[in-house]
């Protein structure tokens, strides 16, 4: 039994992080046509048959408990040196999951609580999310004196609006579905209309 969980990649730089980045798409493009595939597609198109067959031929035989240590980089002694090669190379590429202390990255960074406005459609684990990374980009801004954020794939425009509405940042929201946009439209105008008309109620006048 072995495990392949050591990285020899950094993000220390820029640089360094680039070649992690492309080490990682050289890794997953031969495999382009499974991560892309829906799963009908797996089973009409039948793809498992393009994996290589002495792997599905070992991993067919084993214990689940063994399976499940994949993700983990472990192999065991008696997989064929290419599989054993592949969890080893996987293992190496996995980004760091050790949560890091942002108050010592960003000294000045606020993350505040969002009110039930801004966090509408959104489940627990989406506004955490938006909490944090929306506090961590505008601690940024704002030591950059960025005149203009653009949120390059913003889906439905949770962050994009959080910048937006609670930090008062000009904000670009890019995304590929116009499905996706009308939906984001369709909330910012309701949080307007929530926030006119609590200016209203307050006997604020423009």
């Amino acid at each position: 039994m072995g495990d392949g969980n050591s990285s020899k990649y950094s993000c220390s730089s820029a640089p360094e992080t680039l070649e992690w980045v492309h080490a990682i798409h050289q890794f997953l493009t031969p495999y382009s046509f499974l991560i892309n595939a829906h799963v009908v597609n797996f089973f009409t198109d039948r793809l498992w048959e393009s994996v290589d067959k002495d792997w599905i031929d070992c991993l067919r035989n084993e214990p689940v408990h063994n399976l499940l240590q994949i993700p983990s980089g472990v192999v065991q002694e008696h997989w064929p040196p290419s599989l054993q090669q592949f969890v080893a190379t996987l293992s190496s590429l996995v980004l760091p999951r050790h949560q890091a202390e942002l108050q010592s990255i960003l000294p000045n960074i606020v993350i505040n609580s969002l009110d039930s406005v801004l966090t509408q459609g959104m489940n627990v684990k989406k506004k955490h999310e938006v909490e944090v990374l929306s506090a961590i980009v505008d601690s940024v801004a704002n030591s950059v004196r960025a005149d203009t954020i653009v949120d390059v794939g913003a889906g439905q425009g949770y962050l994009a609006q959080v910048l937006s509405f609670q930090y008062q940042l000009s904000v670009v929201a890019i995304d590929s579905c116009s499905h996706h946009g009308n939906i984001t439209n369709a909330r910012a105008e309701r949080i307007k209309k929530h926030y006119a008309a609590q200016m209203r109620k307050s006997g604020y006048r423009e």
